[in-house]
Formats: C-alpha cells, sequence, structure tokens
C-alpha cells in the first residue's frame, strides 16, 4: 500500500536519474537495492554511480587487479545496463589502504575495471555528461577525484551557456545533517570554481539526505550497501533525512526527476530485506537568486526523517 501512495509523481518530462552510492560490500540488504534498480532502471535516464566500489582499496599488488575488481562489483551491478552507469571515483578507489593518500595505480585499476565493464571507454577526467530529453537540457559535471585537491588537478569544466540545469557530481558530503559531521564543508566549491550548480550530488555518508546549502540543492545518496544510524550535526538542518532505525537493516537509493526547465522532484527509495518502497517526494524549483533551488519536502517526509 505505501508503495502506491508514495509512487513518484508522474514521469518526468526531462532526464531521469537514479543516484546510489557506497556499493562496495556484498550485503543482504544491498542485494535488494540492486534488484530494485535493475527493476527501475527502465525508465532512467542516468544511474550515477557515487563511488566507493571496492573496499578497502584496489589491490594494486595483484597483476589482475581489475578483473578482481570486476568480479566485486558483479555481486551489485549484474543486470544494469553499462550504458546508463555514470561511475563517480570514491576515496576508496583512488587511495592506499591507510586511506593517507592519492594513489595513481589505484585511480588506474579502477579505470581499467570501468572499461571491462563498458563503463567508460577513456582515462575517466573530470567531464560533464549532457542528459537531455524532452527539450530539458541537463548538465551532470561529474568530478575526478576521491581526495580533492589530493593528486587530481582541479577539473577544466565548461557548461552549455543554455543548459537548464547544471549538477556537480562527486563522491564526498558537502552539507550534513545526520552523518560525516567531522567533514562538514570538505568540498572545496572555490577549487571547483565557476560556473556555480544547482545542484550537489554525493555518496560517502551512508544515508539518504537532501540539504539547501545557500540555496544549492545538496544530495546525498550514499546507502547502497546500508545505511548508519544518524550522527546529529550541529548547525545544519536536513530537508529530509532516511537514517539506520535501531536493530533494521536498510539501505536506499534517490531518484531525481528533471520534471522542466524550472522544476524537478526528488523522491527516496527505502529498502529493507524484505523489499522497497517509496518515501515522500520533494518538490523543488529554481528560485529568484541566480542558480537558487527552493524544495519544499512534504509534511510526511520532514517526520520520516526524524529516524
Amino acid at each position: 500500500m505505501l508503495t502506491l501512495l508514495f509512487a513518484p509523481l508522474a514521469l518526468a518530462a526531462g532526464p531521469r536519474l537514479l543516484l546510489v552510492g557506497d556499493t562496495g560490500q556484498d550485503t543482504p540488504v544491498g542485494r535488494v537495492v540492486a534488484a530494485d534498480l535493475v527493476a527501475a532502471q527502465a525508465g532512467a535516464d542516468g544511474i550515477v554511480a557515487l563511488g566507493d566500489f571496492f573496499y578497502d582499496a584496489p589491490p594494486i599488488e595483484a597483476n589482475d587487479c581489475a578483473d578482481r575488481l570486476v568480479a566485486s562489483y558483479n555481486a551489485f551491478y549484474t543486470g544494469l545496463s553499462a550504458s546508463k552507469i555514470i561511475p563517480v571515483f570514491g576515496n576508496h578507489d583512488v587511495t592506499t589502504v591507510e586511506q593517507t593518500s592519492f594513489s595513481p595505480a589505484a585511480r588506474d585499476c579502477t579505470v581499467q575495471a570501468w572499461r571491462k565493464l563498458g563503463w567508460v571507454s577513456d582515462d575517466a577526467r573530470s567531464h560533464v555528461r549532457r542528459v537531455d530529453k524532452g527539450g530539458v537540457k541537463v548538465d551532470l559535471a561529474v568530478i575526478d577525484a576521491g581526495f580533492y585537491g589530493d593528486g587530481a588537478p582541479p577539473p577544466s569544466l565548461k557548461f552549455r551557456p543554455k543548459s537548464d540545469w547544471r549538477f556537480y557530481t562527486a563522491h564526498y558530503v558537502w552539507r550534513s545533517g545526520v552523518g560525516k559531521c567531522s567533514e562538514q564543508d570538505k568540498v572545496p566549491v572555490t577549487w571547483l570554481g565557476k560556473p556555480p550548480m544547482h545542484a550537489w550530488l554525493n555518496g560517502h555518508a551512508h544515508h539518504l539526505e537532501a540539504v539547501d546549502v545557500g540555496g544549492v540543492l545538496a544530495l546525498t545518496s550514499g546507502a547502497g550497501m546500508e545505511m548508519r544510524a544518524a550522527k546529529v550535526c550541529e548547525g545544519v538542518s536536513s530537508l529530509l533525512a532516511y537514517t539506520k532505525p535501531e536493530g533494521q537493516d536498510v539501505a536506499g537509493w534517490l531518484q531525481v526527476d528533471v520534471q522542466s526547465a524550472t522544476e524537478l522532484v526528488v523522491t527516496p527509495r527505502v529498502c529493507t530485506p524484505a523489499g522497497c518502497e517509496w518515501k515522500p517526494a520533494m518538490a523543488c524549483t529554481k528560485g529568484a537568486a541566480p542558480y537558487s533551488v527552493v524544495c519544499t519536502p512534504t509534511e510526511a517526509a520532514r517526520a520520516a526523517g526524524q529516524n
């Protein structure tokens, strides 16, 4: 009944993006998420995979490093269309096991695995992906970095002058009210430079969340293998948030429907080992200030965000 009640609004005129991150561990509830995405992908124009495909780091000492990554990835990504997957580097994908520094060898192994899977055909440097549909133009800037600024060159990205929506997508959280509190503002917005963005899409924190950062919509979808319990981050209010309730195994992903040149809808999808259900959607429109976005979650979404 809940699935029917909170199903996404009518099909978007513009692109539909499925956001999922942090899939690098095989878990029972993660397998439910993976199967759910396979069922949902027919209506999607892109599956944004938000990093940390493998824990703890690529096995760069092995001659078959990329093949080992592929075998691990397939625990989650088998059945998903390679042509729809937009991969993003996570910190675990480009660093040493100690998580202390950028590793060119780890990054290279990850890229080789992506090539074997048919996700990329080049070296996966920072680039702008055009995701257009129904006359709505979306520019998706995919950032080449796990640790921003540490070993990865600042991206040189050019958006189309008349794109309707500009999204940056990367791994690290920009702002969160329920997790990764010590990593607030780790995203170097000045490092990215201009032009500005309407939304920042990330994984890394193991929950689902939306936050207003000075008019920019920050979306976290790092719950592909599991959600974790909430940690209260002082001074940050979530528009919506889903975290792990005590004693339950949950995971999930976000759906972004770009409905027009001025409107989009964000809908959380929360899964347990028994199955998945839609949660109340959040409607967003462009604000009066350039590149600003104003979002209104339903009262049901606000209440659910207290979990």
